[in-house]
């Protein structure tokens, strides 16, 4: 059966919180190959269960607050970001993983740039609610990797609560020629109407790939984070299951990327412990928001990892 590369630890690599040799080429195969893979057993569980305790206590807020504002428009998934300004629930295993950290230098470029985070909540009982098959990316995007996102899983992930469709290796093998091109409705900033790539793919694209490689949900344990390539397909599923699925999402940028507006907002009352870095080869990048400044913490929401630097169309239309 497919499925995406799996890391284990051994006792060495948990002692020196890094992957010897041969684990990460392991790793940097699976996401070259798949993009997608899975670190096992890398969180405290006592850390993802401090997290899920207070992000389940806020999904009804949410819910009442932005009523119609679904992921992707389908009423089945919301985004919500992890407790920033609760001090008991910031730790280093979950915003500065160094095993994530550690791949990421590897994979992206040295030093690599924290600069959004976010969470998603796939709702309970929302039997026969997908996700049109998308990519996170509304611009042309570059065909190497520049960015991905850690999914910290806040329970076990399976068909039944949810767990996201995965189009293993999509992202080594699409452009933004195939996604369908953004409209009216659809399109979002200064995107060009027709030119412009929305996030959905093109229905007949996925069924070529069907041919070539199906989809996947990949299941994992609460403690492991996923690792996706922001390129790589993937899809919402419904949850048949009577609990939420949360997971918290970090994006790492590669350091050379040209995308230099996007910035996380974290609370200035807690810029200690951003500004350590967990000890970690990262750099945050984040506007710090005083007390009475918490409410724009919604702005995490509202990001784009397109780059700074215009797109040459003239060059695109010729894909």
């Amino acid at each position: 059966m497919d499925a995406p590369r799996a890391i284990g630890l051994t006792p060495n690599e948990r002692t020196a919180k890094s992957y010897d040799p041969q684990n990460l080429q392991a790793a940097l195969e699976g996401l070259h190959q798949d993009g997608l893979l899975v670190l096992k057993n890398v969180v405290d569980v006592a850390h993802i269960d401090k997290l899920r305790e207070a992000m389940s206590a806020e999904t009804k807020t949410i819910l009442n607050e932005r009523a119609g504002l679904f992921n992707q428009g389908v009423n089945s998934n919301i985004l919500q970001c992890p407790p920033l300004a609760n001090g008991e629930c910031l730790f280093d295993d979950v915003y500065f993983n160094p095993y994530v950290i550690q791949i990421a230098n590897a994979y992206l470029g040295s030093k690599p740039i924290w600069a959004f985070t976010t969470g998603n909540n796939a709702l309970t009982g929302t039997a026969g609610m997908r996700q049109p098959v998308h990519k996170d990316i509304t611009f042309h995007h570059p065909t190497a990797p520049f960015y991905f996102i850690a999914n910290i899983v806040l329970s076990d992930f399976s068909i039944d609560n949810g767990a996201t469709e995965f189009w293993l290796g999509s992202h080594a093998h699409t452009t933004s020629a195939d996604q369908v091109p953004c409209t009216e409705e659809t399109r979002v900033r200064k995107q060009v109407v027709g030119i412009d790539p929305s996030c959905n793919v093109k229905p007949e694209v996925v069924e070529q790939r069907r041919m070539i490689r199906p989809p996947i949900q990949a299941s994992c344990r609460k403690g492991d984070i996923m690792i996706r390539d922001l390129r790589t397909w993937h899809a919402g599923m419904p949850n048949t299951s009577d609990q939420d699925r949360i997971m918290v999402a970090i994006g790492y940028q590669a350091p050379w990327y040209q995308a230099y507006t996007q910035k996380l907002f974290l609370p200035l009352k807690h810029a200690s412990f951003f500004g350590k870095h967990g000890n970690q080869p990262v750099e945050v990048r984040a506007n710090y928001l005083a007390d009475e400044e918490l409410g724009q913490m919604w702005k995490n929401y509202d990001f784009t990892f397109e780059p700074s630097v215009p797109v040459d169309r003239t060059l695109i239309a010729k894909l």
